[in-house]
């Protein structure tokens, strides 16, 4: 979701020649000191987040078991690093691979509404294995999540809408200089080694959107190629190889390969001071976030219409053209899903689930084809509207002449709407705990909640192996 009021406040520039290496020296240069008390809560409530994600889609969702057997020929040999809700370990390679794909699978991550993209997956996932391998310190550690954080959504953000446009995917592509930055930081990487490891990653930065075709697991892979790709340019770099130079403003770099509108004031403008990152939103729902704000509007609508009349109901939704272009297309994915990834980006299924059901949860994939549902979601229109945000949504449903209408301009999880600690928490239980168990999951969510500066990773690490005989 784009919050116009933030986009428009960046300053113009007319250029942005040696931005890449001013991100790298302050990379280098940032330290825990220096960051928000508000950033350090925030970056500790999206590490709860990511964790649980992981933990339950390790084991279920159904890309999950398939990705396993292929990493585990690649990689038959157990290894030390830990992939949260696994039981052996792998290569630290291997490990954020898995750790990244498992925390992206249920589409369920946290989102940053400048960027267009998912931060956690891809840092979280490079910063989680380097953390355990040198038994990082929470001051470390929040350190290298805030700056991987910030230039993902920076990098990001100066890509802009153009990078989809072009077919890729933001997550992968911003995601692995974020990881770069987590992981530089960690390593103590001066700003020099910084640019090479950014401009290694250059060659590295991928993730076509094609999947969206056939709802391809294609986009549940991305954040873990560039977490084990991160990993690998960091290493190169930290050899001395020499990178591409100017990565990111280059006359062949990132912002000319990768997107149709680049926008590389977003690079630079207050950096230290407008921390980008704290625009990032918990979903409270496993679906695109430009579904969001019309889920929200169903829910709240539900109530207007008796439980008998609700499948009789008609609904038109009110989008955004971009939200409109990505969740709202009248194709048959859209309008009768087949499978998971059409329903996450079906704002059709999406209303339709809430709309019945109140809810929207992981298992409302399984009722893509349950014939109430498949009847209401042939019973959504979705219109386009440029007075409705992107994320946000308006809904009208139609019962024998009457109607009613919600309007959701911010959905719930955005900084102006957040989430609070009772219903991440909530959301953590629901996930985790069906992997591990109430117990071990209570005690999860109460150690990194209380995670600070002076804590040792490690000491959280080693309790997100799935335990023997779970």
């Amino acid at each position: 979701m784009i919050n116009q009021a933030t986009q428009n406040d960046v300053q113009p520039s007319s250029t942005s020649k040696g931005a890449t290496q001013a991100l790298a020296i302050w990379v280098a240069q940032t330290t825990y000191d220096q960051l928000p008390d508000k950033a350090i809560s925030r970056l500790r409530d999206f590490f709860l987040d990511w964790t649980g994600i992981a933990a339950f889609a390790s084991g279920h969702a159904e890309s999950s078991a398939d990705i396993r057997v292929a990493v585990k020929r690649l990689d038959p040999e157990v290894g030390p690093a830990t992939v949260v809700g696994e039981k052996r370990g792998f290569s630290w390679l291997y490990a954020a691979l898995l750790n990244g794909c498992h925390a992206h699978s249920l589409d369920f991550d946290d989102t940053n509404r400048i960027q267009h993209g998912h931060p956690s997956a891809p840092v979280f996932a490079a910063l989680f294995a380097d953390s355990e391998r040198l038994d990082t310190s929470g001051r470390v550690f929040f350190e290298a999540a805030a700056v991987g954080y910030e230039i993902a959504c920076r990098v990001g953000a100066a890509l802009g809408p153009g990078c989809w446009k072009r077919g890729f995917h933001m997550t992968s592509v911003a995601g692995i200089f974020g990881a770069v930055a987590a992981v530089a930081k960690i390593r103590k990487f001066d700003s020099h080694t910084i640019e090479n490891a950014w401009g290694l990653a250059l060659s590295k930065a991928a993730g076509s959107m094609q999947y969206l075709e056939n709802g391809a697991f294609n986009k549940r892979l991305h954040p873990g190629f560039a977490a084990h790709d991160a990993l690998q340019c960091a290493a190169l770099a930290e050899a001395g190889l020499k990178g591409a130079s100017s990565a990111f403003e280059g006359e062949r770099g990132l912002l000319v390969a990768y997107t149709e509108e680049p926008r590389p004031a977003f690079l630079l403008d207050r950096l230290g001071e407008n921390w980008l990152l704290l625009d990032t939103a918990i979903k409270p729902y496993p679906s695109c976030r430009l579904t969001h704000g019309s889920i929200d509007a169903a829910i709240k609508l539900r109530d207007s219409v008796p439980v008998e009349d609700r499948a009789k109901a008609n609904l038109t939704v009110e989008i955004s053209s971009t939200a409109y272009d990505i969740v709202g297309e009248t194709s048959p994915d859209k309008i009768t899903p087949k499978n998971t990834v059409d329903a996450q980006f079906s704002v059709y299924f999406q209303v339709a689930a809430a709309f019945l059901d109140g809810q929207v949860n992981w298992k409302s994939y399984d009722r893509i084809t349950a014939p109430d549902l498949v009847q209401l979601t042939k019973r959504v229109t979705v219109k386009k509207n440029d007075d409705v945000p992107d994320g946000g949504g308006i809904v009208t449903v139609e019962v024998d002449g009457k109607k009613d209408t919600e309007r959701v301009n911010v959905p719930l999880g955005e900084p102006e709407n957040w989430i609070g600690a009772a219903k991440l928490r909530e959301k953590f239980m629901l996930l985790s705990s069906q992997t591990y168990g109430n117990e071990l999951a209570a005690r999860i969510a109460d150690r990194i909640m209380a995670f600070d500066a002076e804590d040792s990773v490690r000491s959280i690490i080693k309790l997100l192996p799935l335990q023997s005989g779970e």
